[in-house]
């Protein structure tokens, strides 16, 4: 069995903590488990330097010893923001071999801390900015004798962002009403949702917040819905199911507004008659 839980650090990364569990029998047994202080690193880019790098720190609060290795992959997200991961190397804004990280093996006394350096070379042949992901996982404990443990492992995932400053481009490619989904999966007709379908032109990751304004054929406002801020990266698509409130009968223009920090604001637009 493998469960996969998720929080937030910061206003909007989500932990990538995978909890990886094989359930042999009822009784549970404990090991020195690590954890780091960061989650993602945003490593800039510039102009005629050739290699840069970031820290951040591994930490073992147990009175035990304990261990974990670093690996990286590829990692983007799907439409509806959930992470997804791949082998080094697959995605074409991939770091691949640039992306170097010392050490890569952890061996942490009771109660210690320990520095990870993240350095990437050869930045000047990196052509467009490029991500991946740095996976800390520590081993599962061994079983006891009698073969009755709760076996598991922990991973967490530092997201690596390696960017140059580079133009902010994002457009709305579709603005259109569906039935909501508030049902326990089942679609109910009479709820509404305004789904946007939005689009990061640019060459590097935005942080986009905005809102769906509901209005009359006349231009005044019945109300605004808020969006959370998201990022998307670039060249990737979003799409935002914006959940509509009971309306009165009639005409109405449903106006998204997304703000992702560039020169314009992205914007679509959607008719809705309430019969």
């Amino acid at each position: 069995m493998i469960v996969r839980s998720s929080g937030r650090a910061r206003r909007w990364v989500r932990v990538i903590a995978l909890l990886v569990v094989a359930l042999v029998a009822t009784h549970q047994t404990t090991s020195a488990q690590i954890s780091v202080d960061e989650l993602e690193l945003h490593i800039p880019l510039r102009r005629g330097v050739t290699t840069v790098s970031e820290v951040f720190h591994a930490t073992n609060p147990a009175a035990t010893p304990g261990q974990a290795t670093i690996a990286a992959q590829d990692w983007d997200r799907s439409e509806q923001g959930d992470n997804r991961y791949y082998p080094l190397g697959t995605l074409p804004t991939s770091c691949g071999s640039h992306v170097k990280v010392f050490p890569s093996v952890l061996q942490l006394g009771p109660r210690s801390t320990q520095t990870v350096r993240v350095t990437v070379d050869s930045a000047a042949t990196i052509q467009a900015n490029c991500y991946t992901i740095l996976f800390v996982e520590t081993p599962p404990p061994p079983r006891s004798e009698n073969g009755s443990a709760l076996v598991y492992s922990v991973r967490y995932g530092v997201k690596i962002y390696v960017e140059r400053d580079l133009p902010l481009g994002a457009e709305i490619d579709n603005v259109a009403v569906a039935p909501r989904d508030d049902r326990g999966g089942k679609a109910d007709t009479s709820l509404k949702q305004v789904v946007v379908t939005y689009r990061n032109t640019g060459a590097k990751q935005t942080m986009t917040h905005g809102a769906v304004e509901i209005r009359r054929t006349d231009n005044s406002v019945v109300t605004k819905v808020d969006i959370a801020e998201f990022p998307t990266l670039p060249g990737a698509t979003r799409r935002l199911g914006v959940p509509i409130p009971r309306l009165e009968r009639g005409k109405y223009v449903l106006l998204a507004l997304l703000d992702y920090e560039g020169a314009e604001i992205a914007a679509g637009q959607v008719d809705l008659e309430i019969p």
